[in-house]
């Protein structure tokens, strides 16, 4: 089962990789066609509202509710048909609702939660909200069928299906901005999520699950997952709430603040992406069917330890060429150094805050798998409420959008930290020798970076080239290739696990 786990997510994290680079040139595309002011703010604030609300239909509570269920019933098929048409018969009513008040209400909406202080950059958001919203309804319906796979040990579909949302997005901007202008990025949202959704939909049928509207929500299972749901959407519209009024900071800042923003969340989420949801993916549904505590904090330690594994040194190589990589992939066209610097800015933040925010996640997984969902609720409010105040303090302290990313270092540590104190049978001792033992053995790759950023190098500076590209790759490649061969002669215990599945 180990060594399953860990091929199972290597491939997920091969895949997710594809995606969250092409999900970077979809970055590059955006500032190349829109730049990095008024009008890709607000694109970018139009997206991430029902982006936000994946939190709530797609990967966040909702996937949480339902996932125990279908992870318990797996060769149930009657059953597992029967959740499944009612979930996607309640998701569609959902989003009905959501697509007309959507169309009547979005520019009543945009003026109320955000930040902008003129018509045009209001109006652009308002007139793409409806498009977006319809995207999140093919990404709901995909991650539903995903987590059905996955609880069947089916990654291969559901991790690259993904990679087909962003090509969508990369076909259609340089097709149609010329004749669309912004709207074309509404046209590959719509394009990229009905594609990522039949991707999975087509390995999904061969599972031989039947599909009709079934609009009996008084079932077991149904009623099952929505008291589940109830606890955790809470803890969701939480998440949301706090994501609203962090794009509102954002807007009401210096021009471009916003932009910057989703551009530093988008590079760091291509290592968290990659490594976090590979790993989680693959061990959630275990945390749901391990036998006993003992067991699941098992799962539960070496996920964490998986996770140091690859996010430390992802975070210390982006950390070295944050400047670097935004220059080479963004700086061209109406995105300047300038841009370079706030976006690099804020991304080092995030960086510093992938482990906390990664142990503090699949920490709340696992308090789904053992149905404490009040207790994620409590402390994700809790988590909210720092979360805010510490932004409101640092934007005080004159640190601008930076001040968004550097509260989140200090709320999701204090999360993890709560949580911990929840799981049983926990070897802490365990844990700490792991981590201790990585550390040690990327001292090589922390002090070739300390090394790189006191030579520091200022090539970037002439922003997107070729050159700057391949110095960018090498450096980077250099130092990845530093960490591999240190846990190849150390025998890190994934690496350790794959090679022994090989034998």
């Amino acid at each position: 089962m180990e060594r399953k786990s860990e091929s199972s997510s290597l491939v997920m994290m091969a895949s997710t990789f594809i995606s969250r680079l092409l999900g970077i040139l979809k970055s590059r595309a955006l500032a190349v066609f829109f730049g990095a002011g008024a009008l890709s703010d607000a694109i970018n604030f139009a997206y991430n509202i029902p982006n936000n609300f994946r939190k709530l239909f797609a990967e966040g509570s909702l996937c949480q509710s339902y996932l125990p269920l279908f992870s318990s019933f797996t060769q149930d098929r009657e059953r597992s048909s029967r959740l499944y048409s009612q979930l996607v018969s309640f998701l569609l009513l959902i989003f009905l609702l959501l697509f007309i008040l959507s169309i009547f209400f979005s520019e009543f909406l945009i003026k109320l939660i955000s930040g902008f202080s003129d018509e045009y950059r209001t109006g652009i958001a308002a007139s793409l909200l409806p498009y977006f919203t319809l995207f999140l309804f093919f990404i709901s319906l995909s991650t539903l069928v995903s987590t059905i796979l996955q609880t069947r040990g089916r990654f291969i579909a559901s991790s690259i299906a993904p990679i087909f949302f962003t090509l969508g997005i990369l076909v259609s901007l340089p097709l149609l901005s010329g004749k669309l202008s912004y709207y074309s990025m509404a046209a590959g949202v719509i394009a990229g999520s009905a594609a990522q959704f039949l991707v999975v939909y087509y390995s999904f049928r061969k599972l031989s699950l039947r599909f009709r509207f079934d609009f009996s929500f008084s079932s077991p299972d149904f009623r099952c997952v929505l008291s589940h749901w109830l606890p955790s959407s809470i803890s969701s519209i939480i998440a949301i709430v706090s994501q609203t009024i962090t794009l509102y900071l954002a807007s009401s800042l210096a021009e471009g603040s916003v932009t910057a923003f989703s551009n530093a969340v988008i590079f760091y989420q291509a290592p968290y992406g990659v490594f976090f949801a590979s790993i989680a993916a693959v061990y959630s549904p275990q945390f749901s069917q391990a036998s006993d505590e003992k067991e699941r904090a098992g799962l539960l330690c070496r996920s964490m330890g998986y996770l140091y594994t690859f996010l430390l040194p992802s975070a210390l190589i982006l950390l070295t060429l944050s400047r670097e990589c935004v220059a080479v992939v963004l700086q061209k066209g109406a995105f300047t150094l300038e841009d370079t610097y706030l976006t690099a800015g804020v991304l080092n933040f995030y960086l510093i805050a992938m482990l906390p925010l990664s142990f503090y996640s699949i920490l709340q997984r696992y308090m789904f798998s053992i149905n404490r969902y009040y207790t994620n609720l409590i402390v994700s409010a809790l988590v909210t409420i720092t979360d805010l105040v510490l932004t409101l303090f640092f934007i005080r302290c004159g640190y601008g959008v930076s001040s968004l990313a550097i509260s989140y270092i200090f709320s999701s540590l204090s999360g993890a930290l709560i949580l911990f104190a929840f799981v049983r049978e926990f070897e802490y001792g365990k844990l700490f020798r792991q981590l201790l033992r990585l550390t040690l053995i990327n001292l090589p790759l922390i002090i070739l970076c300390a090394g790189y950023k006191i030579w520091n190098p200022s090539f970037y500076e002439t922003g997107s080239t070729l050159a700057n590209f391949i110095r960018t790759c090498l450096s980077g490649l250099s130092f990845a290739a530093v960490t591999v061969i240190m846990y190849v002669i150390c025998r890190v215990d994934f690496l350790s696990q794959l090679r022994r599945k090989r034998s």
